[in-house]
């Protein structure tokens, strides 16, 4: 899927009435086993209201040097959770790019390698400030099959400056699992 990365922008979309498929969403979680993946972040602890600016500087950055470099991005952009704090509402999250390894590290940006690894997995469709049912649902599969949460990713496969309606927006939550 080709995006156009320097455009990348993450902006809720406040006051829209939910479309049928987000009212309606039902999300399936499967257990997958995921290859090593290598990424290029950029890690920030951000206010949730910062998140847009964020991924679009960041991803923008990010992008702009592996394409100097030569260096392929494998996968659409995703983002590394590593901390939400609900109450002060804010993240601790990198903003993240794969890429096919062996790769070099760069000054600018921390490489960071997630092993194999089991995850658990579900899609949500629709705008971002709507994924609290989809990660119920992971939260549930993972508390009633006894799984310990590592990492939180989220994996963008819509570009919301292409694809403007926000309920056409697909996102892949992984939860990396012990």
């Amino acid at each position: 899927m080709e995006h156009n990365h320097d455009r990348f922008i993450f902006a809720p979309v406040n006051n829209k009435p939910l479309n049928n498929m987000e009212t309606m969403a039902k999300y399936t979680v499967k257990e997958i086993t995921w290859p090593e993946k290598v990424f290029f972040t950029k890690r920030a602890r951000i206010a949730f209201d910062k998140l847009p600016a964020f991924f679009g500087q960041s991803y923008g950055e990010i992008y702009g040097t592996v394409q100097k470099l030569g260096i392929k991005a494998t996968e659409p952009p995703c983002a590394i959770y590593y901390s939400i704090d609900e109450v002060k509402k804010e993240t601790d999250l990198a903003a993240a790019v794969p890429v096919q390894g062996p790769v070099q590290d760069m000054k600018a940006f921390k490489k960071v390698i997630i092993p194999k690894s089991k995850v658990l997995a579900t899609t949500h469709y629709g705008s971002y400030e709507n994924m609290r049912p989809a990660y119920a649902e992971l939260e549930k599969y993972l508390t009633t099959h006894g799984y310990k949460k590592e990492l939180m990713i989220e994996e963008y496969l819509s570009d919301p400056a292409v694809e403007k309606d926000p309920g056409k927006w697909k996102t892949n939550i992984y939860f990396v699992v012990k």
